[in-house]
């Protein structure tokens, strides 16, 4: 079961990946005509530590704590990092939705 969770756990954060790298860009284009001014993607009450502007920290965060998560196998970081994974499908796809 473990070895189940595991596999759909890397191709989430595979997809998620692949679509912060295209939500990234799309974030610098609107920069570059000064229409995304925000600080960051997340609020401060979000369950992620870091704080950027663009997806690719959240995802690298999300990368470490599966890492993390992988020699631990303790079930609250798994909770967490599910948490984590649903947030940033959810945000992505918003932000598709927005500017397609």
């Amino acid at each position: 079961m473990t070895k189940a969770i595991e596999q759909q756990l890397i191709e989430n954060i595979s997809v998620i990946l692949k679509k912060s790298l295209t939500a990234d860009a799309t974030l610098a284009d609107l920069r570059s005509k000064e229409k995304a001014s925000f600080k960051a993607v997340f609020t401060a009450d979000s369950p992620f530590s870091s704080s950027a502007d663009t997806f690719q920290p959240y995802v690298e965060e999300v990368a470490d704590d599966l890492l993390k998560w992988q020699e631990s196998k303790d079930q609250a970081q798994l909770i967490a990092l599910v948490k984590k994974i649903e947030q940033l499908f959810t945000v992505l796809a918003n932000f598709e939705q927005s500017y397609n």
